[in-house]
């Protein structure tokens, strides 16, 4: 089937009735069936808290589940976000009691909630992605174990996030996504939406985008918007979306702070807003990048399309353009930039609704094509697509470096401008936004979001120039520190923000450009925007997570990103909440010893006693600082390898008890670890692919070899084992070379295996 035909057919498919589409808003799948099933589990009631301060919404959905069979259910609640966006809260509730969640880390959450789903609790797992935390990493789609719904019950489900709102020539634009995407539609049997937005720059222009939800506007000032819908039986068939204007007569620099308490450091964001320029554009050159592997079927290859044509047709004939396909191979179109007639572009497009998919994406055959036309000031290197190579260099970091390197060596006169409009719930936004860091620009949409108006932001800037220079500076400077830019590139009629931690209160001077802004620092400030430490902890892990992106994984920043998202309650790649009723074990694989047992609680808990299965009573003590109960246990030595019982006695302010088993698992044995290799040869350079088989209890496998960086396994579901790529260095001579695997359980038991290989001239 060509790209064309595949076009047409989605859009036909997508304007007929009934589709299986993916509400993005959430929906549970029963875990029995292999998609939503409204005469199973339907949607009761649906509603959406909006708060948009300062150009960061607040999201609050609640949505209530009915369950229409008469058997308990399990189900898999999924939804995609905002690559700006980030989950702030999480809850599900038992009858009427609200079970918050708590931020674990990622594997110990999996692990609780395996425990607790046995014992007819009532858990609620949500994590970054569905496998490891590298796949996290390359994804913004999110999902929630939810276990059990009552036969005949309801379910509530409750979700918050937070999301950095970009302005582009003075415009925002703001959606919930609730269109549908793979699944069937939905229908809300009640849908509500109260909107506010707050703004300290004057809003000069609101209108409601939704034509379905049609929003009654209740208040409207320069400052302040609010805005709210009801409706029943209402069909989820778009997104709720609103877009705003600032006024931009001229520049602003704006201070927002927050302090909640005198021992706490506090939070400031800067914003400026700056006034829009008119330019004539010079002569372009793009060379476009268009992406035709299997990966890209259906709803991204609409959007890439979209995208393309936009693209090229932004073009005039005094600009010159190129076109080059690519998924296992490139097709160069044309082999140099030609002049961009109406003609070329419509005989471009058509060579796109020709071709067919196929095959993977090797990315990197696709970038050194574009490099070699693409040359010169005026020159875009345009890549369109997931950015999930497949082919060639595939990880992340050495993909990235590879291009650095090879975009460096062309004489700096000649260097193209990097653009990357990534598509799809399951685009790589580390690698394109890495990619865009050279002279670039990065955007990206979700598989079902409107386009248009990022689309056209992104095209606009083709030819224009960003701010240069623009540089926070604080007084007094040593009052200040992890400042971070909220936003990589500032065009003209764009907002530049900078998040930040100021020490202590006082007068302090704020400057951007020939903006100033005097501002006197509280000491504390109670819960006035708070949200400003949550988005300065995001801009940190952010920048820990692309430094493991460049570097590889380093204890010391996932444990710094475990310890902010844990403080300032938000998902990351290492993190997930896991709401389940009052209590937690922490991970407790050990060997017979002197191990801690640490249990989490709700806030009225005042005594936490543990009876252990070999007799032993003991109180726990409550650390404060960490606001977990904690005590030492002696395992006896003879105590048999397996699952033991602690039954747990919780007390109240109010006197009341209760109680709760919990297990820990006791492993003296190292694990078993099998390896096995791809096959037995290898080439300076090539990449082995590792596939390891170990204990259940296994937490870490690492594989090492003489002269090469060390290969972090991770568990593939699809294989049934852990798999890793391990590089055979480039200059190790010919021979016969082992390659040693570690694994370590949870107990720190350590076990290790060797393999083989041999290196060919």
């Amino acid at each position: 089937m060509t790209l064309w035909r595949q076009i047409l057919w989605w859009l036909a498919v997508s304007c007929a009735a009934p589709v299986l589409l993916w509400a993005d808003t959430g929906v549970i799948i029963p875990s029995n069936r292999p998609q939503p099933d409204p005469k199973i589990l339907s949607l009761a009631e649906l509603d959406l808290d909006v708060l948009i301060d300062n150009q960061v919404a607040r999201v609050r959905i609640r949505q209530i589940f009915q369950n229409h069979v008469g058997s308990l259910l399990e189900g898999q609640y999924s939804f995609s976000l905002p690559s700006r966006a980030v989950v702030s809260d999480f809850a599900v509730w038992d009858d009427v009691v609200r079970i918050p969640g708590l931020i674990l880390e990622r594997r110990r959450a999996e692990e609780v909630y395996r425990d607790i789903r046995f014992q007819a609790l009532d858990p609620g797992l949500l994590q970054l992605g569905e496998q490891s935390a590298e796949q996290a990493r390359r994804s913004m789609v999110f999902s929630a174990r939810i276990v059990p719904i009552p036969a005949f019950g309801a379910k509530r489900v409750e979700l918050e996030y937070h999301e950095s709102i970009p302005v582009e020539q003075l415009q925002s634009q703001f959606a919930i996504p609730l269109q549908p995407d793979t699944y069937q539609l939905q229908t809300a049997g009640r849908f509500g939406v109260r909107f506010e937005l707050r703004s300290k720059h004057p809003i000069k222009d609101f209108a409601m985008v939704s034509r379905v939800y049609a929003a009654k506007l209740e208040e409207r000032t320069a400052q302040r918007i609010r805005a709210s819908f009801e409706g029943s039986f209402v069909k989820l068939s778009e997104d709720f979306a609103v877009r705003w204007t600032l006024d931009g007569g001229r520049e602003r620099l704006e201070v927002l702070t927050s302090k909640e308490s005198t021992s706490e450091p506090g939070f400031f964001q800067a914003s400026l807003l700056t006034v829009p320029s008119s330019f004539t554009a010079a002569a372009r050159t793009v060379v476009a990048l268009f992406d035709t592997s299997l990966s890209m079927q259906w709803e991204k290859l609409e959007r890439s399309y979209q995208a393309l044509e936009v693209l090229l047709r932004s073009l005039t004939p005094a600009d010159r353009f190129s076109l080059i396909l690519f998924n296992d191979q490139v097709q160069e179109v044309h082999q140099a930039p030609i002049e961009a007639t109406p003609q070329a572009v419509d005989q471009a497009l058509g060579a796109v609704r020709a071709a067919r998919l196929r095959g993977g994406t090797n990315l990197q055959q696709a970038l050194r094509a574009g490099l070699r036309q693409a040359r010169g000031d005026q020159a875009y290197l345009v890549a369109l697509g997931d950015g999930q190579p497949s082919r060639g260099l595939v990880q992340n970091a050495k993909l990235a470096d590879w291009y650095a390197a090879e975009w460096s060596r062309i004489e700096p006169a000649l260097r193209p401008h990097t653009y990357c409009f990534g598509v799809g719930d399951d685009a790589n936004l580390p690698l394109l936004r890495s990619m865009a860091r050279h002279k670039g620009v990065f955007e990206w949409v979700r598989s079902t979001e409107p386009v248009e108006f990022k689309l056209k932001a992104f095209v606009s800037k083709i030819g224009r120039r960003p701010w240069e220079g623009l540089i926070l500076r604080t007084e007094p400077a040593a009052n200040f520190d992890l400042i971070y830019p909220l936003e990589e590139s500032v065009f003209p009629g764009s907002l530049a923000s900078w998040i930040g931690r100021y020490q202590k209160g006082g007068p302090a001077t704020f400057r951007v450009r020939n903006q100033t802004a005097s501002v006197s620092l509280p000491a504390v400030t109670g819960s006035e925007n708070s949200h400003l430490p949550r988005t300065w902890a995001k801009a940190r892990v952010d920048a820990l997570l692309e430094k493991i992106e460049r570097e590889g994984e380093d204890v010391a920043s996932i444990d710094e990103i475990i310890r902010l998202s844990r403080k300032y309650k938000f998902v990351t790649p290492y993190t997930s909440f896991l709401a389940a009723p009052r209590s937690l074990l922490r991970p407790r694989v050990i060997r017979p010893g002197d191990p801690i047992l640490r249990i989490k609680t709700d806030p009225s808990i005042v005594s936490v006693t543990a009876v252990f299965p070999f007799g032993l009573v003991k109180k726990l003590r409550y650390l404060e600082s960490e606001e977990i109960w904690q005590t030492r246990f002696l395992a006896p030595v003879d105590l048999k390898d397996g699952a033991h019982e602690v039954r747990v006695i919780l007390r109240d302010r109010q006197g009341r008890v209760y109680r709760e088993s919990k297990t820990f698992v006791i492993v003296s044995q190292p694990p078993v670890v099998r390896v096995k290799l791809d096959k037995t040869q290898y080439r300076r350079g090539e990449a082995v692919q590792l596939q390891v088989t170990a204990s259940a209890h296994t937490r870490t496998i690492i594989a090492r070899m003489i002269g090469a960086s060390p290969a972090y396994l991770r568990w593939n579901e699809q294989r049934k084992s852990n798999t890793g790529t391990l590089i055979v260095p480039s200059h190790l001579p010919a021979g016969k070379y082992r390659i040693t695997v570690l694994a370590e359980d949870f107990a720190h038991n350590i076990a290790s295996q060797e393999a083989q290989l041999a290196v060919l001239p």
